[in-house]
């Protein structure tokens, strides 16, 4: 297995034509967000390690069976780099917040053609100088604000853009819908996901919270940190991956039957009453959970 495949394997994602022999400790992406930054490796030539700062938090040691293994010394020594490099993350992840509430602040509450285009044309969010829509992105333990997601409009490219604020801490970030002590709770990916989840809960009078994780494999890292009944409404992701992390979290979980398709994708394309019908399909397949 060469060092590239180990890092993949491993959830870190290494541009081959970057890859080179050094003595430094490299940033690049995940798997899961190639442009993150959120991993880092070293590479010498014949032995290195990957990190995933967003991930489980643990170094993954790689070596050419040909060559020595790495020795406990030489791990502590990086381990201390390591240590030292974690110090300048969490300053990056401090001032991330700090910018995240500057942008709140600074923003004015209003109507988005995102949403529009999401079937919540008179829904309101907070809205940038510049006209983007701004998620407040909470740790989902505390509730500490660790950044926002940005969508807006790209006029050229005649789609909407979404992307985390750089250098936030995406790990177990999420946006809140419903009262924070609902009985209990429902995980999706998407903020749109979210709002059409909500509508239906709220049309059967279901009171339960929504919790919106951005990402699949965040779904997977929030479960365990809430309480009380919980089930997934995940993507039907071509790739398999919404239907393995809501799996992964071992709660019950729905998702369309159309691949492909999100639960906002369902919303639209079959009307919220199917919506409706999967939510009370999982909640009573999951009413010993």
């Amino acid at each position: 297995m060469s060092f590239i495949q180990f890092a993949r394997a491993h959830g870190i994602d290494i541009d081959p034509a970057k890859l080179y022999p050094g003595q430094k400790i490299k940033r690049c992406g995940t798997t899961e967000k190639p442009r993150s930054g959120a991993g880092a490796y070293f590479w010498d030539g014949e032995r290195g390690w990957v990190f995933d700062w967003s991930g489980e938090a643990r170094v993954h040691w790689f070596n050419d069976p040909s060559v020595n293994a790495w020795t406990e010394a030489e791990k502590a020594a990086w381990r201390a780099k390591r240590q030292a490099a974690s110090f300048d993350q969490e300053e990056s992840y401090r001032r991330a917040a700090v910018r995240a509430h500057e942008l709140l602040a600074s923003a004015s509450p209003g109507q988005h053609s995102y949403l529009h285009s999401k079937g919540f044309a008179e829904a309101e969010g907070f809205i940038a100088a510049d006209g983007a829509l701004l998620i407040p992105m909470r740790a989902a333990q505390g509730n500490a604000l660790q950044g926002v997601q940005v969508i807006r409009w790209l006029e050229y490219e005649r789609r909407h853009e979404k992307k985390m604020q750089p250098g936030m801490k995406a790990k177990a970030a999420v946006f809140r819908m419903g009262a924070p002590a609902a009985a209990e709770t429902c995980l999706v990916e998407g903020y749109a996901d979210g709002l059409t989840v909500q509508a239906a809960l709220r049309s059967i009078g279901i009171h339960a919270a929504v919790v919106v994780c951005f990402s699949a494999h965040n779904i997977a890292t929030v479960a365990p940190l809430l309480t009380g009944r919980r089930w997934v409404f995940a993507d039907n992701d071509k790739s398999g991956t919404g239907q393995q992390v809501a799996q992964q979290t071992g709660l019950p979980w729905c998702m369309s039957d159309t691949e492909g398709e999100d639960p906002n994708d369902l919303h639209q394309r079959a009307g919220l009453l199917a919506v409706c019908q999967k939510i009370m399909n999982v909640r009573r397949a999951g009413a010993g959970s």
